[in-house]
């Protein structure tokens, strides 16, 4: 009897249903498939690719499609990755070009020079393809923990590209293709079957190469109305960016970085054309289109001339503020994006630290214009008798950006409905601190922050200062914003 309940007790043991293989459908882009999600075969980009920062490829013809959708069921094995990479590559074809889809066993090493890092889970937008298809969301919906520095520069980048399209077309600042070399003229019959022994070396080859197509060998050749407008913002409009350096990197190394970088090239003659007209009341010229095509490479999104590049187009942007076009804003958020997906802050130095110090400067003056928080929530980690009087200088600009948070948050408090106790003592305690670190600041200063002999009126109500450098001012503006 108790063999027969215990037999009656054990539970059923359930059919396991078969496994289907893949998704039976055919219809959505070639990278939901892959993945196996639901697309909902929104052009130019899909939702789900939209979300995962992923390139959204729709195939131009079934072949291609089938060929991937049975590629996707043995993505295990190495070279079915190398060859969905390649499909992939090759399905992104403009209506002049359409060609038969390739097979998809071909060499290792033609998939692997098509596209960079073949193991990255990102691809890279092409050269040929203009960014603002690719990502034709908005960047502010985008979480700031699912950023990297390529996700970064390419979502900038992105914004350019849709800027570009509410510009005029005859001014771009994408960097010229570079002729291919001898390498890529041969193609796929050059090569021979996979070696992994020299990966490494064609990885680094592949870096190279790809560089040569935003960094060209010679100097970028200017005509005459270049060449003033160049000579314009080396000797003027770098004042702007070079307030805080010692070393004066704008005006000495980035525009010898732009000589072989058409796309810094046509941002410094941006700015300077928009400086100009501003001093003219001229409007010729100051409406260039930014980016029609920008490289995506990862050599690029990581290179000293796209910071460059990205504060000389903000500072353009500041200018043209006063039209009420609201583009400054947006860039000043794409430069805090590549700048925190790579680490840049205050101490990185170089040019990267002087990018980092002129974006601050526009961005507490955005933020007191808008009575907002600015963006930067980095703090320096050096003591005041750490620093030499052009690191004192920078604790000026950066005292200045925590005045104008203490008074957002005052504001804030002030206007809360409700009465908060804990968010006023919060905003007591942080100004306190916040004037206890500007005296100890201006305890820390040295000769070189006493005021310079300066004539006087007898019609001057007050004694004026000539304070220099003028840094020392930027502490009392903290103070009376305080």
């Amino acid at each position: 009897m108790a063999d027969r309940r215990d037999e009656t007790q054990l539970p059923k043991k359930r059919i396991r249903k078969p496994r289907g293989r893949g998704l039976r459908t055919k219809t959505g882009c070639i990278t939901c498939r892959q993945r196996h999600k639901k697309c909902d075969e929104k052009q130019p980009v899909c939702s789900p690719c939209s979300i995962s920062s992923r390139r959204c490829v729709f195939p131009q013809n079934v072949n291609a499609g089938e060929s991937v959708t049975r590629l996707s069921h043995d993505e295990s094995r190495p070279e079915a990755v190398s060859t969905t990479n390649h499909a992939n590559k090759d399905v992104l074809v403009t209506p002049s070009d359409e060609r038969p889809a390739p097979q998809l066993a071909e060499n290792f090493d033609t998939a692997l020079q098509s596209t960079p890092y073949a193991s990255q889970q990102q691809p890279l937008a092409p050269t040929g393809l203009t960014l603002g298809e690719v990502y034709s969301y908005s960047p502010e919906t985008v979480a700031s923990e699912l950023w990297t520095t390529d996700l970064a520069s390419t979502r900038w980048l992105g914004l350019l590209a849709t800027d570009a399209a509410q510009a005029d077309s005859g001014f771009s600042l994408a960097p010229s293709p570079a002729p291919e070399d001898d390498e890529q003229r041969r193609g796929p019959a050059a090569h021979g079957p996979p070696d992994a022994t020299n990966l490494q070396s064609r990885l680094t080859s592949l870096s190279d190469s790809e560089r040569k197509t935003w960094r060209a060998d010679r100097y970028i050749i200017l005509t005459n109305h270049e060449a003033v407008l160049f000579r314009h913002f080396t000797e003027r409009s770098s004042r702007w960016l070079d307030f805080l350096d010692p070393d004066k990197l704008f005006s000495t190394y980035a525009v010898r970085l732009a000589l072989r970088n058409a796309g810094l090239t046509n941002a410094i003659l941006a700015l300077s054309a928009k400086h100009l007209s501003k001093l003219s009341s001229s409007r010729a010229e100051d409406n260039p289109s930014y980016v029609q095509e920008a490289p995506a490479y990862p050599s690029y999104t990581n290179s000293e001339e796209l910071n460059a590049t990205a504060i000389v187009i903000s500072a353009y942007e500041m200018l043209d503020e006063s039209d009420g076009r609201g583009n400054w804003q947006r860039h000043l958020k794409g430069i805090f994006w590549i700048q925190r997906s790579q680490n840049v802050d205050g101490y990185s130095g170089g040019l990267q630290q002087a990018v980092w110090w002129a974006w601050l400067r526009q961005d507490l003056w955005a933020a007191f214009r808008e009575e907002r928080r600015c963006l930067s929530f980095w703090a320096p980690h050096k003591d005041y008798h750490e620093l030499d009087q052009h690191g004192l200088a920078h604790m000026a600009i950066y005292l200045l950006s925590q005045a104008v948070n203490f008074c957002a948050d005052s504001r804030l408090a002030d206007s809360s409905p409700v009465p908060n106790p804990s968010m006023t003592t919060n905003v007591v305690l942080t100004g306190n601190e916040l004037s206890a670190r500007m005296e100890r600041w201006k305890s820390h200063l040295g000769n070189e922050f006493e005021p310079l002999p300066m004539a006087t009126s007898p019609s001057d109500v007050f004694s004026p200062l000539w304070l220099h450098p003028p840094q020392f001012a930027h502490c009392y503006l903290a103070f009376v914003v305080f």
